[in-house]
């Protein structure tokens, strides 16, 4: 018996059940974090880490709607509509990887906003960002990499 046979048949579902987990505790932080949170929050961060213009506070749900919508249309697709090849299987996996990354993403991205809101900082270093992106962009060229070369 190789790895692969005993790797293959639940990479799948765990990295499905991953991505799914982080989004509820995504949704769960930022409930927690919306009652606390001031008024008005930023409505994007620039790449110099400043803050643009303002908007109420129930924008916080946004992204949070946008990763749940996607994560759920992905887990819809996997599993009910079109399972992946079994040659696809290590790369939706990954995809299910970049999801839960962005989930995490979203939430440090909403206590930054409430930090800037706040004005318990005036804006978020560029470093600081680019290290919070980083690994959904290390993830993506790797699920580029395994898209072209399979």
């Amino acid at each position: 018996m190789t790895i692969e046979e005993v790797v293959a048949p639940v990479m799948l579902p765990v990295a499905c059940g991953f991505a799914v987990a982080a989004t509820v505790l995504l949704v769960w932080h930022v409930a927690r974090r919306y009652a606390v949170a001031p008024k008005r929050v930023p409505l994007h961060i620039g790449y110099d880490g400043r803050p643009g213009r303002f908007a109420p506070k129930a924008l916080l749900w946004l992204a949070p709607a946008i990763v749940v919508a996607v994560v759920a249309l992905l887990v819809v697709v996997v599993t009910a509509v079109e399972p992946p090849r079994s040659d696809q299987r290590a790369l939706v996996a990954t995809v299910f990887v970049i999801m839960a990354e962005a989930a995490w993403l979203v939430a440090w991205m909403t206590d930054r906003q409430i930090e800037l809101a706040r004005k318990i900082t005036y804006r978020i270093a560029p470093g600081r960002l680019f290290r919070a992106l980083f690994p959904i962009l290390a993830t993506t060229v790797i699920v580029i990499v395994m898209a072209i070369h399979p």
